[in-house]
């Protein structure tokens, strides 16, 4: 069956969806009702204003036994987003047979997949929905076509599950995996851009780049890499888990063939939720993971979305996620995040032991950073951290990883700097003493 002409086989129709609670293309009251109430100061007082994101705290739940310095990982998803979500949730479970393909048309297709794509910079009919941007990105680099000895260009700042699933196919099928190493933190960005080109050969078909790295919280130069690239015939494919929600992430602008995000980082939607993004020469060459069993010409990229049931009450509330992300101010974000992420960093600088990995510039960084204290291994020190110290980061060291011994540090826009006292006091005391004890 055609999910798209379920309401004509069912007879269903307007009417019965009007009857639905405030989803299926309704107006979110709550939502509107905190666009009005927060009122965002301008991006240049946002960033240290304590006042107004103590107001924008309340919007969330934070853990009350430590502290969340995780939220690259998976960030939390605000009140009225998660009502929304729990709200659809509730009416689709008392009758998902019917109403999972109601929800698809009416909300998905008629509100969010157009809403997304404009936030995304691209078409409705190039988005595919998806729950992580794990799928998205395996959905491509299993999917483009390849023959035995053909290469997969990824730069040595790619998520490590991604880099398994390049090497899986070369063990599968011959494809060879090439690695172009990401500058120093304190060298140019175009020394990138120089290294994509200079690595690319006749037999180079795709490649691989991260908008922000998951390591160290850099931006790397996705636009102008993706112009290198496609002037040489290779198609890119954009990991842009990191910077969805954070960044202005324009499909267009970068000019890439493929986009892959988890909607449930930066622009804090309900786990999990995410979406790839293709160009249209693409539908139909790239395989898909999960084929559908109807007819795609009319929407082509049901041939990549469809994976079975899958969580529609969250990916259809990408559509409040979006709403609450615009009402506190794309800047504003954007500002606080750098204001603390360089807050912890500048009471760190000149601490003997402590190496900061990542750089300051704003055109290179997100807010996220990494750091590693000498002779400390980062995966005892994020667990002493979170089991002795009551701090949550991430440890970046491991396999695939560009460095051998790192922590992410990635604070919401709500952390307080006082939560980073904290985290900051922890880091001095283990560097001064050399020692987890």
């Amino acid at each position: 069956m055609e999910r798209r002409n379920f309401f004509r086989l069912t007879g269903l129709g307007a009417a019965s969806v009007l009857t639905a609670p405030h989803t299926l293309g309704a107006t979110n009251v709550q939502l509107d009702r905190v666009h009005d109430a927060i009122s965002p100061p301008p991006p240049e007082r946002a960033a240290s204003d304590e006042a107004f994101w103590h107001r924008i705290r309340a919007f969330y739940t934070p853990p009350a036994d430590y502290i969340d310095l995780d939220q690259a990982n998976t960030a939390s998803t605000a009140k009225p987003v998660f009502d929304a979500f729990v709200e659809r949730a509730r009416w689709l479970s008392h009758a998902p047979a019917e109403r999972f393909s109601i929800m698809w048309n009416k909300e998905l297709d008629a509100v969010t997949r157009p809403e997304l794509a404009a936030y995304l910079g691209a078409k409705p009919q190039q988005l595919a929905f998806m729950a992580n941007a794990t799928t998205a990105l395996n959905t491509v680099l299993n999917g483009f076509p390849l023959a035995r000895s053909d290469e997969i260009l990824v730069t040595d700042h790619e998520y490590p599950d991604m880099v398994e699933t390049v090497l899986q196919r070369g063990r599968r099928e011959g494809v060879v995996m090439r690695v172009v190493k990401v500058p120093a933190a304190t060298d140019d960005p175009r020394v990138l851009v120089t290294r994509v080109a200079e690595a690319i050969t006749p037999r180079t078909k795709l490649l691989l780049i991260s908008h922000v790295s998951a390591w160290s919280g850099e931006i790397l130069p996705v636009a102008e890499v993706t112009a290198v690239a496609r002037s040489h015939g290779v198609a890119v494919l954009v990991d842009a888990a990191q910077s969805v929600g954070t960044l202005d992430v324009d499909f267009d602008a970068i000019g890439c063939d493929f986009l892959a995000a988890s909607l449930h980082k930066g622009l804090g939607a309900p786990v999990p939720t995410g979406v790839l993004v293709m160009r249209g020469e693409h539908v139909g060459s790239v395989w898909p993971l999960f084929p559908p069993s109807w007819d795609t010409t009319k929407h082509p990229m049901d041939l990549y979305e469809w994976a079975g049931t899958f969580n529609m009450a969250a990916l259809a509330s990408v559509s409040d996620a979006l709403a609450f992300q615009r009402s506190l101010g794309a800047e504003q974000k954007r500002s606080r995040l750098r204001y603390l992420g360089g807050y912890w960093q500048d009471r760190l600088r000149d601490v003997d032991g402590v190496q900061l990995l990542s750089p300051r510039d704003p055109a290179r960084w997100a807010g996220a950073a990494a750091l590693q204290i000498d002779n400390i291994p980062s995966k005892a020190l994020a667990k002493h951290l979170r089991q002795r110290r009551g701090v949550l980061v991430q440890d970046k060291a491991g396999r695939h990883s560009p460095f051998k011994n790192a922590i992410r540090v990635a604070p919401s826009p709500y952390t307080t700097p006082k939560e980073l006292d904290r985290f900051v006091a922890a880091i001095r005391e283990i560097a001064k003493t050399g020692s987890l004890a």
